[in-house]
C-alpha cells in the first residue's frame, strides 16, 4: 500500500491507472461507497504491486501410511473497520467507528481524530467550548446527536496543534433513541469538526439482530 494526497482534478480512474490498480481495489482499501465522491487534501490507500515472491521449493513426498491430520479450516475474516479520512488545511480529519456491524444493544463505539500533518504548529478556532459532534440518522431521519442535553461554554476558544500532534474524540451510543432500543438496519453516522471552517465526515453501519 502507498498513501496518495488527492489532488485538484483528481479522479479515481486516473489514479487507479496512475499506479496500475483499479478503482474497485483502491474502493476496497477506502472504504468508498461512490466512486465520483473525492475530495482535494483527501488521503487514500493505494494498493500496488510488491516485489515478486520467489517460487516455493518442492517438499518431499509423504512416506506411506495415513496422512497427518490438518489443522481446523481457517474462519471468515473479520469485516474491515468502518473508516473515512480526509485532509484540509493541514489537519487530517478520520473518523471511525470499532465494527462495521453491531447485534442489537451493542454500545456502537466512535472516533474522531485531528491530526496536524504539517511541519509548523496550526491553530483551531471554535465559537464554543464544543469542538465536535455526531449523529446518527437513518433515512435521512435523525435518531441519536451526541450533543443532545450537553451544556457547553458560549465563549470562542483555540485549539494548537504541534507538527504531528493528534487529538481523538471518544463517543459511545448505547443504540437508544428516546430510551427505546433501535431495530435492524442501516445507519449514517456524520462527524463534524466544529472548527471554523467546519469539517463533516459520514460513513455507514448496520444493525442486525
Amino acid at each position: 500500500m502507498i498513501r496518495y494526497v488527492v489532488r485538484s482534478g483528481d479522479t479515481l480512474f486516473a489514479i487507479a491507472e496512475r499506479h496500475g490498480t483499479t478503482v474497485e481495489a483502491i474502493m476496497s482499501a477506502n472504504n468508498l461507497a461512490d466512486p465520483d465522491i473525492i475530495f482535494v487534501g483527501q488521503v487514500l490507500l493505494i494498493p500496488v504491486e510488491g516485489p515478486a515472491v520467489p517460487p516455493m521449493q518442492p517438499f518431499p513426498p509423504f512416506p506411506p501410511g495415513p496422512m497427518p491430520p490438518s489443522g481446523p479450516a481457517p474462519g471468515p475474516r473479520p469485516r474491515p473497520r468502518p473508516t473515512v479520512t480526509r485532509a484540509f488545511d493541514g489537519i487530517e480529519y478520520t473518523l471511525s467507528l470499532n465494527r462495521a456491524s453491531y447485534r442489537m444493544g451493542e454500545p456502537v463505539v466512535i472516533r474522531l481524530r485531528k491530526k496536524n500533518i504539517l511541519s509548523v504548529p496550526l491553530t483551531l478556532t471554535y465559537r464554543t467550548s464544543q469542538k465536535v459532534d455526531f449523529r446518527i440518522t437513518k433515512d435521512n431521519n435523525l435518531i441519536w446527536q451526541w450533543s443532545r442535553n450537553q451544556f457547553f461554554t458560549q465563549a470562542i476558544i483555540s485549539d494548537t496543534f504541534q507538527p504531528g500532534e493528534q487529538k481523538v474524540y471518544r463517543a459511545i451510543w448505547d443504540q437508544r433513541a428516546d430510551d427505546m432500543l433501535t431495530r435492524p438496519g442501516r445507519y449514517r453516522l456524520t462527524g463534524w469538526n466544529l472548527a471554523t471552517p467546519g469539517i463533516r465526515l459520514s460513513l455507514e453501519f448496520e444493525i442486525t439482530r
